[in-house]
C-alpha cells in the first residue's frame, strides 16, 4: 500500500529526477550520432583506406563493423556496472567518462587514423552501457511506489528527446556541414557536464543507504528530503521488511543470479524475453526504411530530413503518453498494446512492402521494353518511376503510415517498459545484477542486429519484416501468459507474487510429469 506521502508528487523529487536523466538525453544524442549514415560517411571521409574499398560488399562489411563497435563497448560498460555499488558514485564516474567520450567523438573527424575512430566509438558505447543501467536503477530507488513507473520511464523519454535534438542540430542549416560535424559530435558533452555540476544536489539512494549500507539515519534524512515530509515511517518500514526478506538471499552477484538461484530463473528468463523484444522485433528495419518510404511517397529528398524529425517528435509524444499511463493502466498493458501494434504492423508491412517490391519488378520489366523502343531519352531514364506511379500510387502512402505506426507502438511500451520491469523484478541486493544481465542482453541483441541487418536487408528487402513478425507475436504470447502486472506494488510484494506464480508453474509441471 502506498504511503500517505505518495499521494502528492514532491517537486524536489521531480527536479532531482530530471537532473539525473540528463545523461539519458546524451544517450539518445549519441545513439543517433553513432548510427546516422551521414555521420558514418563523415567518419569514412577521413579514412584513406576506405576509398580503396570500391567493392560494395566490402563497404557494407566495414560499415557493419563500425556500427557494431558501439554496442560492443556498451556490453563492456554494462559488465563494468556490476562492480559499481554506490549509486551516486557511479553517476559521478559515468559523468566524467561521458565528458571524455564527447571529446573523443569531436576529435574523431580530425584525427586521421581509422583506429582512433574505432576507439572513440567503443569508448562512447561503454559510457552508454553504464548510462543504460545506472539511470533507471537510480530512478527506481528514489521514486515512490505509486509513481515509480513514470519516473523510470523518464529515462527513455529524455533519450527520445536527445535523438530529436541531434537530428535538428545535424541539419545542414545548423551544424550538418564539414566544419560543423566536430562540434555536433562533441556537443553531447554538455549534458554530463551540466549533471556533474548539479551532482552535489543529487542524494544517494535511500534504499541503498538503509538496506545495503545499514545507515538508517542517513536514509531517513534523504527520504524526508525527497518526499518533502516528516512522515516517512511507513516507507522506512517497507525498507526494513525488504532487508529482512533478503537476509536469506544475502548478496547475489551476476554469476550466482544466472546459474545458482532457482528462485530467480523466471525473473532472468523474463529479462531475456523482454530484451529480445526490445531490440529484435523490427525497430531497426522500420527506422531504416523511413527515409526510403518518404522519398517514394514523393516527399522531396530535401524535405525528408524535416519529415523524419517530425516522426521522431511523434515517437517522443508516444513515449510521453506511456509515461502518463504506466502507473494507471499498468506496465503489462503497455507492453501488450505495444507488441500487439508491432505484430500487426509487421504483417501488414510484409504485405505492402512485398507489393512494392513486385511493383518495382514489373516496372523493371516494362522499363526494359521502353529502353529498346522508347522515342525519348528523358522517358527512357524516367519511365520506371512513371510506370511505378501508374500501378500502385497509393502503396507508398500506406507504407508511410504503417512504418510510423510501428515506431510509435514500439516507443509506447516495448522500448521504455523493460528497464522498469527489470528494476521491479529484483530486490535491493540483486537489482544491480539484474541490470547487468539486462544491459548485456540489450546490447548483445543490438550488436547482432547491427552486424547482420545490412546484409540481411540487401537480400530480403521488404520481406525482412517476415523475420520480425513471429518474434513480436512470441514476445506478446510470453507477456500475456507469464508477466504479472506490478503497478502500485512494492518491490517485496512483486517478489512474493513472482514466487507464487513460480510455485504454481512448478506444481503444474509436476502434475504433467506424473
Amino acid at each position: 500500500m502506498a504511503s500517505p506521502a505518495s499521494r502528492k508528487l514532491p517537486k524536489k523529487l521531480i527536479w532531482i529526477s530530471l537532473i539525473s536523466t540528463f545523461l539519458s538525453m546524451q544517450y539518445g544524442y549519441n545513439i543517433w550520432i553513432v548510427y546516422s549514415p551521414t555521420v558514418l560517411l563523415q567518419d569514412f571521409y577521413n579514412i584513406s583506406t576506405y576509398e580503396e574499398l570500391m567493392d560494395p560488399d566490402s563497404q557494407t562489411f566495414m560499415m557493419s563493423i563500425t556500427i557494431a563497435l558501439f554496442p560492443l563497448g556498451a556490453i563492456f560498460g554494462a559488465l563494468v556496472f556490476g562492480y559499481c555499488a554506490d549509486r551516486k558514485g557511479t553517476l559521478l564516474i559515468t559523468n566524467i567518462l561521458s565528458i571524455v567520450s564527447a571529446m573523443l567523438m569531436g576529435l574523431s573527424n580530425k584525427v586521421q587514423p581509422f583506429e582512433f575512430t574505432m576507439f572513440a566509438r567503443v569508448y562512447t558505447g561503454m559510457c552508454t552501457g553504464l548510462v543504460s543501467c545506472i539511470i533507471p536503477l537510480y530512478l527506481s530507488e528514489i521514486s515512490q511506489t505509486s509513481t515509480r513507473g513514470s519516473f523510470v520511464m523518464m529515462h527513455h523519454l529524455l533519450l527520445t528527446i536527445g535523438v530529436v535534438v541531434a537530428r535538428v542540430l545535424a541539419l545542414r542549416e545548423l551544424l550538418g556541414t564539414a566544419e560543423g560535424w566536430p562540434i555536433l559530435m562533441s556537443l553531447g558533452g554538455i549534458m554530463p557536464l551540466f549533471q556533474l555540476g548539479m551532482l552535489p544536489l543529487l542524494p544517494e539512494s535511500p534504499r541503498y543507504l538503509l538496506i545495503q549500507k545499514k545507515k538508517e539515519e542517513d536514509a531517513v534524512e534523504v527520504l524526508k528530503n525527497l518526499r518533502e515530509t516528516e512522515d516517512v515511517e511507513e516507507e522506512i518500514e517497507e525498507f526494513h521488511q525488504e532487508a529482512n526478506f533478503e537476509k536469506a538471499e544475502k548478496k547475489i552477484n551476476t554469476l550466482k543470479l544466472l546459474l545458482r538461484s532457482p528462485n530467480l530463473r523466471w525473473h532472468v528468463l523474463t529479462i531475456v524475453v523482454l530484451m529480445l523484444g526490445q531490440q529484435v522485433t523490427g525497430v531497426n528495419a522500420a527506422y531504416y526504411y523511413t527515409t526510403r518510404i518518404y522519398e517514394a511517397a514523393k516527399v522531396g529528398r530535401d524535405k525528408v530530413r524535416f519529415v523524419t524529425i517530425a516522426t521522431d517528435t511523434f515517437v517522443s509524444f508516444s513515449t510521453t503518453l506511456g509515461v502518463y499511463l504506466v502507473d494507471s493502466v499498468g506496465r503489462r498493458t503497455l507492453l501488450l498494446v505495444g507488441f500487439g501494434i508491432c505484430s500487426v504492423t509487421c504483417i501488414l508491412l510484409s504485405i505492402t512492402m512485398t507489393l512494392q517490391v513486385c511493383n518495382s519488378a514489373c516496372c523493371r520489366l516494362r522499363n526494359s521494353v521502353t529502353l529498346k523502343w522508347g522515342p525519348s531519352i528523358f522517358y527512357k531514364y524516367n519511365s520506371a518511376r512513371f510506370l511505378q506511379q501508374d500501378i500502385y500510387p497509393f502503396m507508398t502512402y500506406i507504407n508511410t503510415v504503417l512504418d510510423d505506426v510501428f515506431l510509435i507502438g514500439h516507443a509506447f511500451g516495448p522500448y521504455p517498459v523493460p528497464p522498469l520491469i527489470v528494476a521491479e523484478l529484483f530486490l535491493q541486493s540483486s537489482r544491480s545484477s539484474g541490470f547487468v544481465i539486462a544491459g548485456v542482453l540489450q546490447w548483445f541483441f543490438h550488436f547482432i542486429t547491427g552486424v547482420t541487418f545490412l546484409r540481411t536487408e540487401n537480400r530480403l528487402k521488404g520481406y525482412i519484416f517476415l523475420i520480425f513478425c513471429p518474434l513480436c507475436i512470441g514476445v506478446f504470447y510470453y507477456i500475456f501468459n507469464f508477466v504479472p502486472e506490478t503497478k502500485n506494488m512494492t518491490f517485496l510484494d512483486i517478489r512474493k507474487l513472482m514466487a507464487i506464480q513460480t510455485a504454481k508453474r512448478s506444481k503444474v509441471k509436476v502434475h504433467v510429469d506424473k
